[in-house]
């Protein structure tokens, strides 16, 4: 028998825990957004994100993640600038200059379980266009997520995505997306960023997901360059914005939002 959602229902306990680590780490992540500047060393954000992680005693959980055999991941951030795309990852002596889009990308994990989330800057004097490509990254997380509730099916979510990027002329990424959280950091069920609204399966009051709205410039082909990092084929940008979302029986609460 295959997994279903109520496989994936957390306790009221469960819920509790999640929210406190949650509420964490949108903390950390505002303070860590607040340092991005042109001219700014990218690996100070991992040093102050590790510092921080620490300070509230809440484990950096992609540091060493090595799932499927690949060896460890080497950070606590995955930071991607430009054309990156997902898992890549802060390296001394990469400086940030007016003009760059960054993402941040990051889970935490809090008395054993965990919540994830992401955003994206235009660094200092930006263009519109990169400036257009943050602002519809994120308006597309938020209108994916207002779709949460109850028995709706998870292409809900997954339509909104693709039709809020595409109405404006930029793409969503087909070969990642978003997932449940929980008890492991990559749960049941996935979340496309494309597709129809009555594909998939039914969310269930009590499941905790992460929406993941990953957005490019052109095509949304992305090739490997090592065996974590990967880059748009066609040297596009790119920008991502990701929330822990708990289904709730009327709705939805963002999980990861700083309070």
């Amino acid at each position: 028998m295959g997994q279903t959602a109520k496989d994936f229902v957390k306790t009221s306990e469960e819920i509790g825990i999640m929210r406190q680590g949650g509420q964490i780490l949108g903390v950390i992540l505002f303070k860590v957004k607040a340092l991005i500047r042109p001219g700014l060393d990218v690996w100070a954000l991992e040093e102050a994100f590790l510092s921080l992680c620490q300070q509230n005693n809440v484990k950096p959980s992609c540091k060493g993640y090595d799932p499927y055999g690949f060896s460890p991941f080497p950070t606590g951030l995955c930071v991607s600038i430009n054309s990156q795309c997902v898992h890549c990852f802060p390296k001394k002596g990469v400086v940030l200059k007016d003009g760059d889009v960054v993402t941040i990308d990051t889970a935490i994990s809090y008395k054993g379980l965990y919540v994830d989330s992401a955003f994206a800057v235009a660094v200092g004097k930006s263009s519109n266009k990169d400036k257009k490509l943050v602002e519809t990254t994120e308006k597309a997380l938020y209108a994916a997520i207002n779709e949460i509730a109850n028995d709706i099916r998870i292409g809900k979510i997954s339509n909104k995505l693709q039709r809020t990027v595409e109405r404006v002329g930029f793409n969503v990424l087909k070969d990642y997306a978003g997932h449940g959280i929980g008890k492991e950091m990559h749960e049941w069920p996935q979340i496309l960023c494309y597709g129809s609204k009555n594909y998939g399966p039914k969310l269930k009051t009590g499941m905790t997901i992460c929406v993941e709205s990953l957005v490019c410039t052109g095509n949304d082909k992305v090739q490997n360059v090592t065996l974590w990092e990967t880059k748009m084929k066609d040297g596009g940008k790119f920008a991502q914005f990701e929330h822990t979302v708990l289904v709730k029986h009327n709705g939805y609460e963002i999980l990861t939002l700083p309070k």
